[in-house]
Formats: C-alpha cells, sequence, structure tokens
C-alpha cells in the first residue's frame, strides 16, 4: 500500500506540473504534504512526523544504524543564491561587454565570422545562468545583422540555445541544482565529473557554427576577399546593443579587477578550496562593495532579486519533497518494487540506458518534475544495481542536450518570435544538431569514470 501511495504521489506532481495547475514551489511542498498525511495515516504514525521529516530534508538526517548523514537543500541552496547574484553583478557590470564587443567587431561582413562570433557572445552571456536573458542579448546583438547580410535566422536561433544547452549545466544553474537536491548529491563534485563533457560538446558546438557558416557563405556566394557592405556604423549599432543593455550598473572601470576575481573563483570552485556557497557569497560582497556606492547596491541587488528568488524559492520546497519521500519510506518502496522486476543482470548498464531513455523525459517534462519525480525515484534502484548516486546523477545530465528544445521553456517561444520561426522547426533544427552531444556526454563521462558504462 506504502509503494501504491509513493507511485501515487509522483504521478500527481508530475501531472499537477505538466497541466500548469500548480506552480513548481507550491507542487513541492503542497502535493507531499498531502500524501504525507496520507502515509501517516497508514502507519499508524504521529501526523507531527511530517514536520520532521520536512526539517530533515531542509537541514539533514542521519541513518540511525550506519550513523552517515545525509546533507538537506540548504547546502546548496547558498550556492544558488549567491552565485546567481554573484554572476548577476558580473552580467550586469559590463564583464562579458568587451569580449561579447571584440567578437561582433571581429565578424564584421564574413557569415562563417558572424556565426562563430555568435555562439561565443551567447556562451559568455548564458554563464550567468539564465536563459531568456542570454536570448534577449543576443537577438538584440545579432538579429539586425543575420537580417542585413540575408543570413538564415534559423540558424541564429541554434546558435543561441546551444551554448545556453551546456552552460545551463554549471552550479548555478538550475538543472544540476535540482539533481543534487532531488538526489542528495554535493553540487560542486557533481560539476566536477560532468565539466570535461561538457568542454568537450562546447567545442563540437564551435565546429557546428563554423560548418554553418561555411554553409551560408557558400549559399550567399561570399567571397571573404569582398566583404559584404556591413558600414562601421552598423557594427557600432550592434556594439549599442550590448553597452546600453541596464548601463546604469554599468562598471568599465573595473573590469581587470572583476575578471581576476572571477578567475579566482572559479578555480577554488573546481579545486573544492571551500563550500561552493561560502566562495560565492563572499565574492558577491566584495563586488558590490568594490563596483558600486551604497544605494546602487542595493537597486543592482533588488534588479537581481527576481532571478535569485525563483530558484531559491523552488529549492526550499523541495525539502518538503525530498524529505516526506525519504523519510516516510516510499522512496525505498519504490525501490523495492521496481527492482523485484529488474534484470539482475543489467547491473552497470543500467547508467547510459537510463540516460539515453531520460533525454526525451528532461525535454519534454518540467525540469523539477523529471528530477524530483523520476532520477530521485531511480536512484535507490540503482544503488542495489551497484550504481552510486553521484553516478546517477551525473546520468541524469545527459539529456540536458536535448534541454533547449523543451516545449516548457516559455523563452524559446520569445526566441522563435524573434527568429520569425515555427517553434516546432526550431525542435528539428535544435535536434538534428544536438544529437551527437549525447554521445560526446556518455563517452567522456564514461572513460573519466564518472559513469559506468
Amino acid at each position: 500500500m506504502l509503494t501504491l501511495l509513493a507511485y501515487g504521489m509522483i504521478v500527481a506532481f508530475l501531472i499537477l506540473l505538466t497541466m500548469k495547475k500548480l506552480n513548481v514551489f507550491t507542487a513541492l511542498i503542497l502535493v507531499p504534504i498531502v500524501f504525507g498525511i496520507a502515509a501517516c495515516l497508514l502507519l499508524d504514525k504521529d501526523l507531527i512526523l511530517i514536520f520532521d521529516w520536512i526539517k530533515k530534508g531542509l537541514f539533514f538526517s542521519q541513518n540511525p544504524t550506519t550513523h552517515k548523514v545525509k546533507m538537506g537543500v540548504m547546502s546548496g541552496l547558498v550556492l544558488i543564491l549567491f552565485a546567481i547574484l554573484y554572476f548577476g553583478i558580473m552580467l550586469k557590470s559590463g564583464l562579458f561587454d568587451p569580449l561579447c564587443i571584440f567578437f561582433i567587431k571581429m565578424a564584421k561582413g564574413d557569415p562563417l565570422k558572424v556565426s562563430v562570433a555568435t555562439i561565443m557572445v551567447a556562451s559568455m552571456v548564458t554563464l550567468d545562468g539564465d536563459t531568456t536573458t542570454t536570448i534577449v542579448v543576443c537577438t538584440a546583438a545579432f538579429l539586425a545583422l543575420f537580417k542585413r547580410m540575408e543570413m538564415k535566422l534559423s540558424y541564429l536561433a541554434v546558435l543561441i540555445t546551444l551554448p545556453v544547452g551546456i552552460f545551463n549545466q554549471v552550479p548555478w544553474g538550475g538543472p544540476l541544482v535540482a539533481n543534487a537536491t532531488a538526489l542528495g548529491v554535493d553540487m560542486s563534485t557533481l560539476f566536477r565529473q560532468i565539466l570535461p563533457g561538457m568542454l568537450v560538446a562546447w567545442l563540437y558546438v564551435i565546429g557546428v557554427a563554423y560548418w554553418l557558416g561555411l554553409k551560408e557563405r557558400a549559399r550567399l556566394k561570399y567571397d571573404p576577399a569582398h566583404s559584404l557592405n556591413v558600414t562601421p556604423e552598423h557594427i557600432e549599432e550592434m556594439v549599442s546593443s550590448v553597452k546600453n543593455f541596464e548601463p546604469e550598473f554599468k562598471r568599465p572601470q573595473f573590469f581587470f579587477f572583476n575578471l581576476i576575481l572571477t578567475i579566482v573563483l572559479i578555480a577554488c570552485l573546481i579545486g573544492d578550496v571551500a563550500h561552493g556557497g561560502v566562495l560565492f557569497m563572499i565574492g558577491s560582497a566584495i563586488a558590490l562593495t568594490l563596483n558600486y556606492k551604497l544605494d546602487d547596491q542595493m537597486a543592482l541587488v533588488r534588479n537581481c532579486s527576481s532571478d535569485v528568488l525563483i530558484p531559491s524559492l523552488a529549492t526550499f520546497a523541495a525539502a518538503a519533497f525530498t524529505g516526506i519521500l525519504g523519510n516516510s519510506g516510499m522512496s525505498t518502496a519504490i525501490a523495492n518494487s521496481i527492482i523485484s522486476v529488474l534484470p539482475q543482470s543489467l547491473g552497470v548498464h543500467m547508467a547510459p540506458i537510463y540516460a539515453l531513455l531520460a533525454a526525451p523525459a528532461i525535454c519534454f517534462l518540467p525540469q523539477d518534475a523529471f528530477y524530483f519525480g523520476i532520477a530521485a525515484i531511480v536512484a535507490p534502484v540503482a544503488n542495489q544495481l551497484g550504481i552510486t548516486t553521484e553516478q546517477i546523477a551525473v546520468s541524469s545530465m545527459v539529456g540536458q542536450a536535448w534541454r533547449l528544445a523543451s516545449p516548457v521553456i516559455p523563452a524559446l517561444y520569445l526566441l522563435c518570435e524573434r527568429c520569425e520561426m515555427n517553434f516546432v522547426d526550431y525542435q528539428k533544427l535544435f535536434l538534428k544538431l544536438t544529437w551527437p552531444i549525447l554521445f560526446i556526454y556518455l563517452f567522456m563521462h564514461s572513460i573519466t569514470g564518472a559513469m559506468p558504462f
């Protein structure tokens, strides 16, 4: 009966999110509370236990037998909050502007250079972890140029989203946060494990940009010896779209300081010098103090507040879901029911099979629905087949290659509108170009030992 109750909780959660009856924040809290009450009644336990389960999901829980401590969402929450704030400060202060402007000026009238410049600018802007901001900045910078040069706007759309699909896996991005929170693994460790695959995938999308640029050269009959009619005024118009993005927060005089600070923080994060939340908390305080006067500091924090608050609230709410699911015994019940029907010969092969099967699920389900509703259930099953939770967490990230084809990402409709294309046509082109990334991730995660093959 507890198994049926657990499945009912997962299905209800998925349906309510997919049908948009509840948002992520409310669904993560209300659904598990309802089913937690039912579990208490079924097991003849005091209803007050629900609060204890949520508390353990928020802070930590300890196995009474092994005395092993499992951290709650609070550790990841601190990293999310301050990393998003830090990169919001860096983006708005203009840290990435010189590099974006360099690539825009370098492109001039060459379709090949324009394609490569687009993917490089998108790669820089998307480091703040926000898809919408990347789309707004990149379309503002390149849309007029693509139209003036008569380049395909469909190429602009995928050149913007290809790097987003890779760099949204940084520790302050939504997918890695949801994955690590749902499975209870350390975000910094998970990031280090998937980083080699991300870097190789990034080299691949740069290659895709080069290939699309060559195709546009041939289609437009471009001769590198004779530049198209892209005047300095046109270039300056594109540069202005970058410079004039929230100009009140620009601080170009602190560029080198901000660059060094960011490099040091990333190096410390990858080197596991300290908890990522601690690093970005200190970094945010230093960046705010040295870049802005007191009044401007608060104005910038308020400006960044929506980007910071929404994922932070969802992470807080996840404590109710993971706490009740795990501590009520429902998670174990589901794991046992699945393991009873799986062939034991599957063994470690479950990891790559799950990674491939998860790709369409990640694409078509809300992100939190996948990680909290599916990945969290697969993990204990995999444990019984000899696969660690960390390895399943890595496998759960493979499908992110297809995430930017998802119909549940509102920003993609903005992109399609600006690039004057049908969403289904965008999906077809994006998936056509990204399927190799799935196998890049599988190959890299396997040879680095992050995922058993």
